[in-house]
């Protein structure tokens, strides 16, 4: 840490020939982000020598006017939607990385936030709606590309980094648009407030935090902590518990003292809270659930406590094991429209590792059914 000791910094200063002023900024400049627990980072070349990269690699990114550093995959959504996915380049995957490991992984979260951060889980997020009488679940259209690269600056900033270094530190994170999609707006001003005028550093447009860039779903939570709060407010002036999973907000109440006419505007609330920060409701994924009717939130029954696995996806666990039995691996993945068969594996694998969390007494035979077809088959362990 650099301004941990300031007597040794300026003594390594002066034996360098650094001038005064100059060491007093570079003091002044690191105090900020240390005092939060985050590296010192004074310009782009220190940057670039902390991570061990080039500098002209970082530069170029910065300057990116394209946004080439990333591929685009498209992910088809069991509801017939789709999502992208950009992917950076490995070289920018290992600064991203980074970033996450040294500057975000330990900011906290606003409490009503259950994804990405540590010690957060899909199952404490249901657990907090369990025996709800009403419930209302609401979707984000477009979370990640929502959030604009000047919101991701000011993270940086209130990290206590410098403008300039905020600005670089954003660019890493952020892609540029080249033309946004329909419906979304991009900014026409360049995030860096400073008037030094880096000309290879303007853009037209401005960027977007891309699904796909490791630094994205705890930028995502950074960013959404004002409307996390206010949210959380609206909630408690009607009596309701609210949580946030990524883009999905859940609302729940007691089965007494509430409407549906009282739900439909609070979704209209919500609706002009998010407008603020330019976030919009997927509006044919608006939820009201009345007493009586079947609780679901982020796959988990919780009609009553504890939360439990779904029909749906005891179901659906039940019928991979049963094919992957019957017919093999590959046969199976081509059936169900898996680009792999490895990949169709590791999602099956992934989705028992959660159902055992969730109801061992369920997922441990099946996990056991589904070691025995593996083998069967001839293919390697999966755990």
């Amino acid at each position: 840490m650099i301004s941990a000791s300031p007597h040794q910094y300026r003594a390594d200063g002066r034996a360098r020939g650094r001038p005064e002023p100059v060491l007093d900024a570079a003091l002044a400049q690191a105090a900020g982000p240390e005092h939060q627990g985050a590296p010192a980072i004074l310009t782009l070349m220190h940057l670039a020598k902390r991570m061990d990269v080039s500098y002209k690699f970082l530069r170029s990114v910065i300057a990116s006017k394209e946004g080439a550093h990333y591929r685009d995959f498209h992910i088809s959504k069991r509801d017939g939607g789709g999502r992208r996915i950009a992917v950076p380049s490995p070289e920018l995957m290992a600064v991203q990385r980074w970033i996450v490991r040294e500057i975000l992984r330990d900011r906290p979260v606003h409490r009503a936030s259950f994804a990405y951060a540590r010690g957060s889980s899909i199952y404490a997020c249901a657990r907090r709606h369990a025996g709800a009488g009403w419930l209302l679940k609401l979707d984000i259209h477009d979370f990640f590309e929502s959030i604009p690269e000047k919101a991701v600056y000011r993270v940086f900033r209130e990290i206590g980094y410098a403008r300039l270094v905020s600005f670089e530190l954003a660019r890493l994170c952020t892609r540029p648009w080249v033309a946004p999609p329909r419906g979304q707006r991009a900014d026409r001003t360049v995030a860096n407030p400073s008037r030094r005028g880096i000309e290879i550093y303007r853009r037209e447009l401005t960027g977007y935090l891309p699904q796909g860039a490791p630094t994205s779903p705890m930028l995502s939570n950074l960013v959404f902590r004002v409307l996390d709060e206010h949210l959380s407010q609206l909630a408690t002036r009607h009596g309701l518990i609210y949580t946030r999973y990524s883009d999905d907000l859940t609302f729940s109440g007691p089965a007494s003292g509430f409407s549906r006419d009282r739900a439909t505007a609070i979704v209209g609330e919500v609706r002009d809270l998010l407008a603020t920060r330019r976030f919009r409701l997927h509006e044919r994924k608006i939820t009201i659930v009345p007493p009586g009717g079947r609780k679901v939130v982020l796959g988990l029954l919780v009609d009553r406590a504890p939360p439990r696995l779904s029909r749906e996806l005891r179901g659906r666990l039940e019928d991979h094991v049963r094919g992957i039995e019957k017919f093999g691996i590959a046969p199976h993945a081509a059936v169900r429209g898996f680009a792999s068969a490895t990949g169709m594996v590791n999602h099956i694998a992934g989705l028992l590792r959660f159902a055992d969390h969730i109801q061992p007494a369920f997922a441990d035979p099946l996990r056991a059914r589904f070691a025995a077809a593996l083998a069967r088959w001839r293919w390697s362990p999966v755990d």
